[in-house]
């Protein structure tokens, strides 16, 4: 069987997505159980690169369906710098710290677990690969049903790791009473939507990539920004074209973007703004988009569901989902445009250029 592309990956997460849609008795049993039956208050949540992407978007997701302080945090920060109680305001039972690492060996993620296990805290660890390091560290184990990528941009995991915890906190917040019948059910609903939606969304971002190929394959430098739920899909769609296409990008919240880094831009800039779902913070980014199109560059380039006075090099989404699921979907056009910006200057994806690993701690114990 050939090894799939990073496109590929791309167009093969909708089969994991149902997956993680049919399989959450099996993989979720354990982990709604342990959410359910823990008087679990403040939640961190942690990883390193695009699993702590992923865990900022989760973070959202479990603050607002189960009501829990939140904290996302880089796993070293965690492990030397952060005072993990320091008001004792919350027992030890009622903290609990899920570190993701969808290899399930990454050294810094592994040791912030241990040092919470340590110091008699819950841990939870989160991986695709089973027998990891990571499930033998933590107090328990959620299993993520993503697949192995073949290589090195994540993206398909990326992907279902965000649907698979909406599910689960989905399941969590029914079995504690946090919301009512009707209230789940229509939420399951918005995430089978998702689901049917999802092929829409990479066709539609292929042919916004196709129609303006010809200037984003000049790109030299370029920004991301997003407000709320999507200011890690601006983290995560900066971290795909640096570590792919190899070109300087910046992420920022959106409103930061217009705080010192403007001072930095030319015409030359690409900006790329995520317009979210309707209201305050979606209108303000009509009136950032046309500032920076006035006055800093013709190279702004605007994704949104929602209805607004798209140009050519927008990309105006057919369809709309809810606030919480649309990480899933405005991450895919920067998955996209990585992938096929890299295929046509000839950079093979596959091929990784880090050849020295020893240091990138990677835990192998």
């Amino acid at each position: 069987m050939a090894k799939l592309t990073m496109m590929d990956h791309i167009e093969d997460t909708g089969r994991v997505l149902q997956r993680a849609y049919d399989e959450r008795t099996d993989y979720g049993k354990d982990f709604v159980k342990l959410l359910t039956e823990g008087d679990y208050k403040k939640i961190y949540f942690t990883g390193s690169g695009t699993s702590y992407n992923a865990m900022r978007v989760v973070r959202n997701t479990f603050v607002e369906l189960l009501h829990v302080e939140g904290i996302a945090i880089e796993p070293t920060v965690f492990t030397y710098s952060e005072s993990i109680n320091p008001s004792s305001i919350f027992r030890p039972d009622q903290i609990l710290v899920i570190g993701l690492s969808q290899h399930g060996d990454s050294l810094s993620t592994c040791e912030a677990l241990q040092r919470a296990a340590d110091e008699g805290y819950s841990t939870v660890g989160v991986s695709e690969q089973l027998g990891s390091p990571i499930e033998r560290i933590a107090n328990h184990y959620l299993h993520l049903v993503c697949e192995e990528e073949q290589i090195g941009p994540e993206t398909r995991g990326y992907t279902e790791t965000l649907f698979q915890f909406y599910i689960l906190a989905l399941e969590v917040a029914k079995a504690k009473g946090l919301i009512g019948r009707e209230k789940y059910k229509r939420l399951d609903a918005d995430a089978k939507q998702a689901l049917t939606n999802y092929a829409t969304i990479v066709a539609e971002s292929k042919a916004w990539y196709a129609a303006n190929a010809d200037e984003l394959i000049k790109m030299q430098k370029s920004s991301i920004a997003g407000y709320g739920y999507n200011f890690p899909t601006a983290q995560e769609g900066r971290l795909k074209f640096f570590e792919t296409f190899g070109r300087p990008s910046t992420a920022y919240e959106m409103e930061e973007q217009l705080h010192g880094p403007l001072r930095a831009y030319d015409a030359d800039n690409y900006i790329f703004l995520i317009g979210g779902n309707a209201g305050p913070e979606f209108n303000r980014m009509k009136d950032i988009a046309a500032y920076y199109r006035r006055a800093w560059t013709e190279h702004v380039f605007v994704i949104s569901g929602e209805p607004f006075d798209a140009t050519s090099k927008d990309l105006q989404f057919s369809i709309q989902t809810t606030p919480l699921l649309s990480p899933i979907f405005y991450t895919v056009p920067f998955q996209v445009l990585s992938a096929q910006l890299s295929e046509a200057v000839g950079i093979d994806t596959s091929v990784s250029p880090v050849k020295d690993k020893s240091i990138s701690g990677h835990m192998n114990h």
